[in-house]
């Protein structure tokens, strides 16, 4: 049994270490660190506008939860995103990565994000925060409900980006969009299915000796 408790013990030692490559890195996915720069008009669901003290409102794992009465946001955590409603032309709001995400094969970039059924807005990206380079688009979706948006760099880049941008295109009734999180594509779980099977075969073998 010490035997085993000790394994164990180091296998989850192991994992936390290899899920924790940098200070962002939280359940395989390296999430924004902060707010770079944002418009005037960006504000939370319930109107009120972003200030230096509530940039966390889009930084970090996803905050907004989803609820059970139809929508696809909890009323409750209104304040847990950050966007722009109707007539605001011109509206962006700019996240930074401290570790830069990197070109891999397949979509780089993941934005969670809800808006009306008219609106649109343009996703840029830049290595150094100065220029930047349209990597897609984010189209209309169903009022309300979250959905992740996916981009892949393509090769745009010459080294990581560490900086995301989101430049209004449309504007008008029916055009607000709200983001709850920016954060790199889920990694693969290939390591720590490894260590995990070979920890477990490990346990096994000695209970059979």
């Amino acid at each position: 049994m010490k035997n085993t408790s000790s394994i164990v013990s180091a296998t989850v030692l192991l994992v936390s270490l290899v899920g924790s490559a940098g200070a962002a890195v939280i359940g395989g996915q390296n999430w924004a660190d902060g707010v770079n720069d944002y418009s005037s008009n960006v504000q939370n669901y319930a109107g009120a506008l972003m200030t230096a003290e509530t940039t966390w409102w889009v930084t970090g794992p996803s905050d907004a939860d989803v609820d059970g009465n139809g929508y696809g946001w909890d009323p409750a955590d209104n304040d847990y995103v950050a966007g722009w409603r109707a007539n605001a032309p011109d509206e962006y709001i700019i996240v930074q990565f401290n570790a830069g995400l990197q070109d891999l094969s397949g979509n780089d970039l993941v934005i969670h994000t809800y808006g009306g059924s008219d609106a649109s807005a343009s996703v840029l990206a830049s290595t150094d925060g100065s220029s930047f380079t349209q990597i897609g688009t984010i189209a209309s979706g169903t009022p309300g409900y979250f959905r992740d948006e996916a981009f892949d760099f393509n090769g745009l880049f010459a080294s990581d980006v560490h900086y995301v941008k989101v430049l209004r295109a449309a504007n008008g009734a029916k055009t607000g969009m709200f983001f709850d999180s920016f954060a790199s594509v889920p990694e693969p779980a290939t390591i720590t299915l490894l260590v995990c099977g070979g920890a477990v075969a490990l346990i096994r073998r000695r209970k059979i000796a």
